[in-house]
């Protein structure tokens, strides 16, 4: 019966390794949630992409559990996608792949950046200037303050703009953490003999990063950048006796690099104090404490928000979806101390 139907927006956020679905109530609570890992194909030229025909099947499988209960309603469906899987038809793209069929032409989608959803529930809920640290396969910095023109930099982070939902140019660049972080994480397990995801469990004290900056060796891992294949081999675990005390070394290199993409976003009058951390990473407790100590003039906080991407596509088609004014948002902000507690 209809009038015990709850009404809800259905958001897909394709990312590049998860893609997941979500139902949003009117309160902006995540009511439903699927995720899945749809591998990559090859394309004739030897570049990997998306599995479009495999995504296709899972997003109408998503959808088809929902209206074959009767629990909610559907008022809107949006999607967050990388550019690559899913955005307009551009005349370049027709010029090659010439029309649409006919049958298709009167279909209507709009999506958003996944990029710019991931910012669009810091931009409403936040008062105050801050630089956004988005975190996953890729960690996006994002200032808000500034644009810029496209640049690409050094191997591993790019330096792009991206359009806010009001149509703003925002400076970011980003860096493949997430990707990089894994296979080095293997890489580490490997060695120590562990299995599953003892890192997790890890976590560092102040003294720690403190003993690692002093530390004249420099860098033990990428000592001469990202590696081709991203897991540094070269690394000599000889170092450390423990588990812990490589992969504090690991994320402290890591962190060392991702700098080079959020420098990229900060100009040198910036005078923005707050960074906010969300995504994957805001949980790492390693890598928000050695960000928050290189960065010692910056006030870091770690949001709790369990997809901020998703949350920000919700909120982008709310009024329309349910006639009604955005509730609140809550960041569910952690603030990252640099002495311990």
């Amino acid at each position: 019966m209809d009038f015990d139907l709850t009404d809800v927006i259905a958001v897909f956020d394709i990312g590049r390794t998860w893609k997941r679905f979500q139902l949003f109530d009117r309160s902006l609570n995540a009511l439903h949630t699927e995720e899945k890992i749809i591998g990559e194909l090859i394309d004739a030229e030897g570049l990997p992409g998306d599995d479009l025909p495999a995504l296709e099947e899972w997003m109408q499988s998503c959808l088809n559990s929902v209206t074959g209960r009767d629990l909610y309603r559907i008022t809107a469906v949006t999607v967050a996608g990388m550019d690559s899987s899913l955005g307009p038809l551009h005349d370049a793209v027709l010029k090659m792949t010439k029309v649409l069929p006919d049958e298709l032409q009167p279909a209507s989608c709009k999506v958003i950046n996944s990029t710019t959803a991931s910012l669009i529930p810091y931009l409403r809920g936040s008062d105050r200037p801050f630089i956004l640290a988005s975190t996953g396969t890729w960690c996006t910095f994002m200032n808000p303050s500034h644009s810029g023109s496209d640049d690409n930099n050094a191997e591993g982070d790019v330096m792009n703009v991206a359009i806010s939902a009001d149509g703003r140019p925002i400076r970011n660049s980003r860096f493949l953490l997430g990707e990089i972080h894994d296979l080095n994480v293997t890489m580490l397990d490997d060695h120590f003999g562990v299995t599953g995801e003892l890192y997790k469990t890890i976590k560092i004290k102040h003294k720690k990063i403190e003993k690692i900056q002093a530390n004249r060796r420099g860098r033990v891992f990428f000592r001469h950048g990202i590696p081709e294949g991203f897991a540094d081999h070269d690394a000599d675990l000889s170092h450390f006796l423990t588990y812990a005390d490589a992969y504090h070394q690991m994320m402290y290199d890591l962190v060392d690099e991702s700098l080079g993409a959020y420098r990229q976003v900060v100009s040198d009058d910036d005078d923005t104090e707050i960074i906010y951390v969300t995504g994957g990473f805001a949980r790492n407790d390693t890598f928000v404490r050695i960000l928050a100590a290189r960065l010692p003039d910056k006030r870091l906080y770690a949001s709790t928000i369990e997809n901020a991407t998703a949350l920000g596509a919700a909120m982008e088609v709310y009024t329309g979806a349910f006639e009604a004014v955005l509730p609140p948002v809550y960041l569910g902000l952690k603030a990252i101390l640099l002495r311990d507690e």
